[in-house]
C-alpha cells in the first residue's frame, strides 16, 4: 500500500479540484449537514470531507471537531481515495502500516477509521469523506453502503455547488470585461469623455430623437484659447492636466443625460438634450466663467486659461449631427476671431448668426 496515490491519481485530483475550483471556495456546502447526518446514522463522532492533495489536505466540512486537528491524516484520506469502495480499519494501533502514523499515536488519537471516496460525475476522484472514533468498532456492510452513497451525495453537492457559482462569477466577469472594452471603445483615454467616433455616433441618436419627438436640443463646441502657448512655455504634463480638469470641470456641470465628447486636442463637444437655445447660452456662460475660474501650477510659474465657444441648435427637419456641428464649429471660430473668451450662436442662415455679449476677457499667462 502506497502512503499517498500514485502520480495518475494526483494528477487526476488536481485537475478536479482545478475544474471546479473548489480549493478556492470559502463557502460551507450543505456538505456539513451530510456529515452530521453520517455522524448521527452510523455512530461516529467524528465525520469530515477531506479534499486531499498530494501533500496536504483541505476540509470542506467537519463535524465533531475542529478543522486544525486533522492535517495528520493523509495516509489514511489516501488509502480511503485509492479504494473502489468504502475502506474500514477497525483498530488503527493494530494495523502496522497505520500504527506508527502521527495521527494514531498522538493527536486526534485515531482508531477507527473508515472512507469512501468523494468523485466528480466523471469518475476521477478529488477527496475522502471520513468516519473517526477513538474507540475501535466495525461498520457491516450497509453501514459501508451507507457511507458510500452519502459520499456520493458530498461529492455532488462540493461539484454543482462550487461549478455553479464559479459559472454566475465567469458570467459576471465576462460581463464586466465587455464593459471595460466597451468603454475602452467609447471613452477617450485622458479625459474618460467620449472619444469622437462614440460622440458622434450618440450625438445622431439624439438629434433622430429630438427630431422624432419634435423635442429642443443644442449643441455646443469648445476649445482652450492658446493651448499650444500652454504646452510650449509650461510643457504638455501641464497640458494634459488642463485638458482632464477642464474635462471634469464641465462634466459636473451637465446633466447625466447630456453628450461630452473630447473631438480632438483640446476641442470639445457637448449634446444638450431637451435644452433650448436660451439655456444653453446660459449653460456656455457658466462654463466660461468656470473655466477663467481654473489656476494652474508648473515650474514656469502659475497660469489661467480660457476657452470660447460654439453654440447652434438643428433647423427644423433636420437629422444630421455633422450639419449642427458645422455652425457649432464655425461659431467657434468666430469667437476665436473676435478675440476668444466669448460664445458665439450659429444659425442656419448667415443672417441668423447672433453675437452673445459677454464681459471682456481678462488676461490670463496661459492665454497670453
Amino acid at each position: 500500500m502506497l502512503s499517498y496515490p500514485p502520480p495518475r491519481f494526483e494528477q487526476q485530483k488536481s485537475e478536479v479540484l482545478q475544474r471546479y475550483r473548489i480549493l478556492r471556495s470559502e463557502d460551507v456546502h450543505n456538505a456539513d449537514h451530510i456529515a452530521r447526518a453520517a455522524s448521527l446514522a452510523l455512530g461516529a463522532p467524528i465525520v469530515i470531507a477531506a479534499l486531499n492533495e498530494r501533500y496536504r489536505n483541505w476540509y470542506r466540512a467537519a463535524h465533531g471537531v475542529s478543522e486544525g486537528k486533522f492535517d495528520s491524516l493523509q495516509t489514511f484520506c489516501a488509502s480511503a481515495n485509492l479504494s473502489d469502495e468504502a475502506f474500514a480499519v477497525t483498530d488503527a494501533r493494530l494495523e502496522p502500516y497505520f500504527a506508527r502514523e502521527p495521527a494514531v499515536t498522538g493527536s486526534p488519537n485515531v482508531v477507527f477509521f473508515a472512507g469512501a471516496p468523494l468523485s466528480d460525475p466523471d469518475g476521477k476522484r478529488f477527496g475522502t469523506l471520513c468516519l473517526i472514533d477513538s474507540q475501535p468498532r466495525t461498520l457491516s456492510p450497509e453501514q459501508l453502503e451507507l457511507l458510500k452513497s452519502m459520499a456520493h451525495i458530498v461529492s455532488q453537492d462540493i461539484c454543482v455547488c462550487s461549478a455553479g457559482r464559479y459559472a454566475v462569477q465567469d458570467l459576471i466577469d465576462a460581463e464586466e470585461e465587455r464593459c471595460a472594452l466597451y468603454d475602452l471603445a467609447v471613452t477617450d483615454p485622458l479625459t474618460k469623455t467620449l472619444n469622437r467616433r462614440a460622440f458622434f455616433r450618440f450625438a445622431e441618436r439624439e438629434v433622430q430623437r429630438a427630431h422624432r419627438h419634435n423635442h429642443p436640443i443644442s449643441v455646443l463646441m469648445f476649445d482652450i484659447d492658446h493651448f499650444k502657448r500652454v504646452n510650449d512655455i509650461h510643457g504638455h504634463a501641464a497640458g494634459d492636466e488642463v485638458i482632464v480638469r477642464l474635462s471634469r470641470l464641465v462634466t459636473d456641470s451637465i446633466r447625466d443625460t447630456d453628450l461630452l465628447g473630447r473631438l480632438g486636442g483640446e476641442e470639445f463637444g457637448v449634446i444638450l438634450p431637451e435644452t433650448g437655445i436660451e439655456a444653453a447660452l446660459l449653460l456656455a456662460n457658466r462654463l466660461r466663467e468656470a473655466a477663467r475660474g481654473l489656476s494652474f501650477k508648473s515650474a514656469e510659474g502659475s497660469f489661467n486659461i480660457t476657452i470660447s465657444m460654439g453654440i447652434s441648435q438643428p433647423e427644423m427637419g433636420e437629422t444630421d449631427i455633422n450639419l449642427s456641428l458645422e455652425r457649432a464649429d464655425k461659431a467657434l471660430y468666430r469667437a476665436k476671431r473676435l478675440g476668444r473668451d466669448r460664445a458665439e450662436l450659429m444659425s442656419a442662415s448667415p443672417e441668423g448668426a447672433q453675437i452673445i455679449p459677454l464681459p471682456l476677457p481678462r488676461r490670463a499667462v496661459g492665454a497670453a
